[in-house]
């Protein structure tokens, strides 16, 4: 260990709270309100003197990472970024406004580096090199720990809208006791056809159903791979004791089953949804009584 680069790392530790706040001046003479909009921000999850004091927890690493286990700085550095990354998701911090301040706090911490070197005759310039060239790529580290807690959150959310739309797109309706219609619009992809065959096993065991019927009148295009996740379908769906019914299959989708050499001859199916109702004992005036 350079007894230069401890000199500095303690003098980063010791300045921690001074280099935050001209992080904080050098941004505000370039974005004064949305400096002012930062500080007035009422946080959720801990106090403004708790978060100054975590932000100082960063630099201290830093600091410490100069004279001790770089290794082991990549790893609390890494946890940091984490947490830093989930208390901006949690408190509505957008990605692009932290990210953006780090620039003004790399000049504040490089600024802290050369006016030692300046102010002492012991520091050379390529101590400072030095110093930073294990600094830079720590905050880089932080940088992407910080992001990734974001886009995973990203992914999150874009995750649950997708499942909120496949439900809208394809809704379990119930009929009677027992009874309920799959109605299936669109195109089938393999993504949907799981979402298809989660939701039947999830409703059909819900509502303790004896017989679904998939109607197929709004898909567009049907090929192997739809048949034969309608087929696990329709064969998971018989585990549970519901008999599955399809209807809908319009002429061209027949013709294209019957092209493709598949089978559909142990499944029940109709040409619409009034016939499957009525091959089950349904009908509109046994509702009325």
């Amino acid at each position: 260990m350079s007894v230069n680069l401890k000199l500095i790392g303690e003098n980063i530790i010791e300045n921690r709270l001074d280099i935050l706040k001209e992080s904080t001046a050098l941004r505000m003479e370039e974005e004064p309100e949305l400096v002012e909009k930062m500080m007035s921000r009422k946080l959720v999850s801990m106090t403004q003197e708790e978060s100054q004091e975590f932000a100082a927890t960063f630099i201290t690493y830093l600091g410490e990472s100069l004279f001790s286990d770089e290794r082991a700085y990549f790893t609390l550095i890494t946890e940091w970024g984490k947490k830093a990354g989930q208390i901006g998701v949690n408190e509505g911090i957008p990605l692009e406004e932290s990210l953006d301040g780090l620039r003004f706090f790399r000049k504040a911490i490089l600024h802290t580096i050369k006016k030692q070197a300046n102010d002492t005759d012991i520091l050379t310039i390529d101590d400072v090199i030095d110093a930073w060239a294990i600094i830079d790529p720590l905050i880089d580290r932080c940088i992407y720990c910080f992001s990734l807690a974001h886009l995973e959150n990203h992914y999150e959310t874009l995750s649950k809208a997708h499942a909120k739309v496949q439900e809208l797109q394809m809704p379990i309706v119930p009929i009677s006791d027992g009874i309920a219609v799959l109605p299936i619009i669109g195109e089938l992809d393999e993504d949907r056809s799981q979402y298809i065959l989660e939701k039947a096993l999830e409703e059909s065991s819900r509502l303790k159903l004896r017989h679904l019927i998939i109607d197929l009148s709004g898909i567009v295009i049907i090929d192997t791979m739809v048949a034969n996740n309608m087929f696990r379908v329709v064969n998971a769906l018989k585990l549970l004791g519901v008999d599955s019914i399809i209807t809908g299959m319009r002429a061209e989708l027949t013709q294209t089953v019957v092209s493709l050499g598949i089978d559909f001859k142990d499944i029940s199916t109709f040409s619409n949804l009034q016939k499957a109702l009525e091959s089950i004992g349904f009908s509109q005036h046994s509702v009325i009584n």
